[in-house]
């Protein structure tokens, strides 16, 4: 070959290169950590089913703890709800004044609730935000109905997006995560991080209504956010910059909740499943972003 040829032949593998590794998005390198299994970054042994922790600008996991089995998922299920929510807003092919009717069904929801009256009708902004601050079941399940027509229908939808966005692990029979005799949501932890970090990148708003502490809904209704950790009067549990996710219960799937924080250009995701009570869901979580940050100065340091 001659020396010229060769020359662009190096040019164009060296750009090649760039390109491909451009093009390896956030998402695929959290893929191919899975082969790495419970890797151990940070040396956090985090006191609950499973646990993750998530780099969401590198993709690198700094920690996982059982990350790969399939467990029931309970609220956090709801984050992909206001993913295809939110993926119907920004289509228009749904407004937030929309004035969404409250089935027998969606008012009857177990679980987390707020003041829904089955017949009426709300503004589908007002259960937005009661499901992703306050985790109300009759709002999420309402909300499902409004965009597929049934939550069997919604849970084909839910199915269908997690298999688009590669959550391989995960299946969903309803809006909530609630668990029924027919069955319930199931997830990774490695796949509900890697939820989380396509619903902040694809809609990053979101985080300035989870950051909240309260929301007043249009009926006048005070929600109080369920994840203590954006409590103005509870700082023992608060870390800077930290504004969601998702919190999480029922009795098969324990406490569990996604975090999120960013502390200047760097935002970590946080995932834990399967904590006893309450409290260890929080703490747990603010071990691993705390050190998750720590790191992160050290590396800067180093």
């Amino acid at each position: 070959m001659r020396r010229g040829n060769l020359l662009l032949l190096l040019v164009a593998l060296v750009v090649g290169i760039a390109f491909f590794r451009d093009t390896i998005s956030v998402e695929a390198d959290l893929r191919l950590n899975q082969v790495l299994g419970n890797l151990r970054v940070l040396d956090a042994n985090v006191d609950a089913r499973a646990a993750i922790l998530i780099d969401s600008q590198t993709g690198e996991v700094l920690y996982a703890q059982d990350a790969d089995t399939a467990y029931p998922v309970a609220s956090m299920s709801k984050m992909m709800t206001e993913y295809l929510l939110l993926a119907a807003i920004q289509e228009q092919r749904v407004t937030w004044e929309d004035e969404v009717p409250v089935s027998v069904n969606a008012a009857s929801a177990e679980g987390a609730r707020v003041s829904l009256e089955p017949g009426r009708s709300y503004p589908l902004k007002d259960l937005y935000e009661a499901m992703a601050v306050g985790s109300a079941n009759n709002a999420a399940v309402a909300i499902g109905e409004y965009l597929a027509g049934s939550t069997p229908a919604f849970a084909e939808q839910m199915n269908l997006k997690a298999a688009e966005l590669g959550l391989t692990a995960s299946s969903f029979v309803n809006a909530t995560g609630l668990d029924y005799d027919y069955g319930q949501n199931e997830m990774t932890a490695r796949d509900v991080g890697m939820l989380a970090y396509y619903l902040i990148r694809d809609f990053p708003e979101i985080v300035d209504l989870t950051a909240q502490p309260s929301v007043r809904l249009t009926t006048g209704e005070r929600v109080k956010n369920t994840n203590l950790m954006v409590q103005a009067d509870d700082h023992s549990m608060s870390v800077l910059g930290l504004d969601g996710l998702k919190t999480g219960f029922t009795d098969q799937a324990g406490y569990c909740f996604t975090g999120t924080a960013k502390q200047g250009d760097k935002r970590l995701i946080s995932v834990v499943m399967g904590a006893e009570n309450e409290a260890i869901r929080f703490t747990e979580t603010k071990k691993l972003l705390e050190r998750g940050f720590d790191l992160e100065s050290d590396r800067k340091k180093g």
